[in-house]
């Protein structure tokens, strides 16, 4: 079993594991003093990134000053958002690691306005592997903020969230997405975790199915925003990664 929680000061997304320390935090954005390590339109990429104080849009930033509206951009139809690679590329699995970002989910964007998410992994050779994706969209038929997980993107908000296991967000704020990449059985398994504000788990989607044996899992790959259909887009926070060996290989 694992306790995800928040810590003030690290990177403001910890997996605990029964008799392990403190995970070691390898990337962190909050976005104070620039927004290295996200790459759009400036860097030959799309979307835009840009860095705004607390209050921006009556938004306070999640921690500290600062924090950053994400948009999409690119030709008719083939729109996408920022992308990062964290501190690197990895083809080595780590024995367990977990990404975390903060997002702003407001309650009152329009019908069919959403985003998708995703982490991804390499295999043992440093090629891509396989995407871990939430979903968030203001769902037409139901109207409610709704929050699902897949493993693919179809670059447009998913309308069908209400019909597979989802979170329905009641309140605006501030949210984490979090991924935990973990080994069960010799397997890679990946929950998908919805934080509240104050670090409570709020829903979880685990991605168990895929059959991916450790053997051949490598580290992390890419943090991207496939699509962001919002009008003025997704305030984001407090980006991390860190490294949480499973108590075996500790």
């Amino acid at each position: 079993m694992k306790t995800a929680m928040k810590v003030v000061g690290l990177c403001l997304c910890v997996t605990l594991l029964p008799g392990a320390a403190l995970g070691v935090t390898l990337w962190d954005q909050g976005f104070e003093t620039d927004t290295s390590g996200w790459l759009d339109s400036d860097d030959s990429w799309y979307g835009d990134v840009s860095r705004v104080a607390s209050g921006t849009g009556g938004i306070a930033s999640s921690e500290g000053s600062w924090h950053a509206i994400f948009t999409q951009s690119g030709p008719s139809g083939d729109e996408t958002g920022p992308f990062s690679r964290f501190d690197g590329y990895h083809d080595t699995w780590p024995g367990g690691w977990t990404a975390c970002i903060d997002v702003y989910l407001d309650t009152s964007w329009a019908a069919g306005a959403g985003f998708d998410y995703s982490v991804s992994t390499n295999n043992s050779s440093g090629s891509f592997l396989r995407d871990f994706i939430f979903h968030i969209t203001k769902d037409t038929s139901t109207g409610s903020l709704l929050v699902g997980g897949s493993n693919n993107t179809n670059f447009d908000p998913r309308e069908d969230l209400e019909n597979i296991n989802h979170y329905t967000v009641v309140d605006s704020g501030w949210y984490t997405l979090q991924h935990v990449f973990r080994d069960q059985g010799g397997f890679l398994v990946v929950d998908l975790n919805l934080l509240d504000s104050g670090g409570s788990l709020l829903w979880t989607e685990t991605r168990d199915g895929n059959g991916d044996a450790i053997s051949n899992v490598g580290g992390n790959r890419y943090a991207w925003f496939t699509n962001i259909d919002i009008a003025g887009g997704v305030a984001v926070d407090n980006h991390c990664r860190e490294e949480v060996p499973e108590p075996a290989t500790m």
